[in-house]
């Protein structure tokens, strides 16, 4: 019986661990994603500018009536922005970035109670509530 109940252990943390690796490999996926489109939105952002900059030229060549395609493209750009700004905070949610040694900025792993590098205790943060 105690083979069983082993053998039943065992495939539990089998299954336990298959879950981690899936919502690891589901995390992967879904920043990989977000940041694709964060890669999109950077680029939109950039021809935004690029045609601010050739319409503020005309302008300053004496071409008039641009003011409000101007304004158009200052507002839809200042938008993207904001969009990429959450959308990396997502990412950042996804994978957030280890800490670091007060004294010497090495990464470190949360577990940790000195510096690997300098040998500095390290205090304990926090978590942010979620």
């Amino acid at each position: 019986m105690t083979f069983l109940k082993k053998v039943t252990e065992g495939a539990k943390s089998l299954g336990e661990g298959a879950k981690t690796i899936g919502g690891r490999a589901g995390d992967l996926v879904e920043s990989t994603k977000i940041k694709f489109e964060i890669s999109k939105l950077e680029k939109e952002v950039e021809n935004n500018i690029s045609a601010l900059g050739n319409l503020v030229f005309l302008q300053f060549k004496g071409e008039k009536d641009h003011e409000k395609e101007i304004e158009r493209l200052l507002n839809t750009t200042k938008t993207l922005e904001e969009e990429i700004a959450d959308l990396k905070v997502q990412v950042e949610k996804l994978h957030p970035k280890p800490p670091v040694c007060p004294k010497c900025n090495t990464e470190y792993l949360p577990v940790a109670n000195f510096c690997m590098n300098c040998g500095e205790k390290l205090e304990k943060e926090n978590p942010p509530a979620e």
